[in-house]
Order: structure tokens, then C-alpha cells, then sequence
């Protein structure tokens, strides 16, 4: 699907706040609130736009750690995609990303202290089936580039 400038600058405008309005978002580009309307449906239907969501502060949620995890599957019959989905219904899982190289997966977590850290690595990755090793990264900063919302 082909996006103009009034569609890039309508998920420009949800990406700031996706609770305005219809109305409020027309007028932000000087054009019909029906047009809006309309060019919103097609995005959604689309799927350009997949969900209007909240985007919540880890750390203001006491979240203060986030890491990266490299982990390495078991040889043989593991499929790499049963262990990231598994590895994703763990609560402190951001996102699970199936990789090449001289990894398996990429883990991205976030927790209150190095401590539970520690825990959610022993306790929890690590006994998952399927998982051979692991080396773990945590974040000292976290900035966003304009992609970020291409998720």
C-alpha cells in the first residue's frame, strides 16, 4: 500500500497521542474529519495501523533494569520458534527475536533490580526447555530513533 503525505502525517499525529480525536486530528491537517475517518479505516484495515495501545514507562513502573539476552538453543530437533514463544510468556519478556549467527535468540527484559535479574535468568530462561546457554547485556541507556513504532 502506497502512503501519501496526509497518511504519514495522520500516524505521525496517532504516534504523539493515539487517544485524539477524529475531529482534533482533521484539524491538525486542515482536512475533512470524514476524510480522516476514512483514511484511519484504511490504515486499520490495511495493516498499517494494527492497535491503538498506551505506551507505558518501565522504569516509572519500577522496572529499572532493562538487559539483552543471547541465548543458545540445544542442537538437534529444537525449533528455535517453540523456545521464543515459550521464552515470551515469561512477565519480564519485552520481545523474543529468533536471529543468525553464532546466537539463537535475542531476549529483551526488564526488571526491578540485578537481583531478580539474576533470578529470571536462572529461574526462569535458562529452565526452559531447550535452552543450552546464555549471555546476558544490560542497558545502561535506552534511546528511541524514529522507527520505534515500526514494531
Amino acid at each position: 500500500m502506497k502512503l501519501d503525505n496526509i497518511d504519514l502525517k495522520l500516524i505521525e499525529l496517532l504516534k504523539q497521542d493515539s487517544r485524539s480525536s477524529v475531529t482534533s486530528l482533521a484539524e491538525s491537517m486542515g482536512i475533512a474529519r470524514v476524510t480522516t475517518h476514512d483514511r484511519m479505516v484504511r490504515l486499520k484495515r490495511e495493516g498499517i495501523i494494527r492497535r491503538y495501545t498506551v505506551d507505558i514507562d518501565a522504569k516509572s513502573w519500577g522496572y529499572d533494569l532493562r538487559a539483552f539476552i543471547f541465548a543458545r538453543c540445544d542442537r538437534g530437533n529444537v525449533d528455535r520458534r517453540d523456545v521464543a514463544q515459550k521464552i515470551c510468556k515469561l512477565s519480564y519478556v519485552v520481545r523474543c527475536n529468533v536471529i543468525a549467527g553464532d546466537w539463537d535468540l535475542l531476549i529483551e527484559v526488564v526488571s526491578p533490580s540485578m537481583d531478580s535479574l539474576g533470578d529470571a535468568i536462572l529461574d526462569g530462561i535458562s529452565k526452559v526447555g531447550g535452552i543450552a546457554g546464555t549471555q546476558t547485556m544490560v542497558s545502561f541507556y535506552d534511546y528511541s530513533g524514529p522507527a520505534s513504532s515500526l514494531r
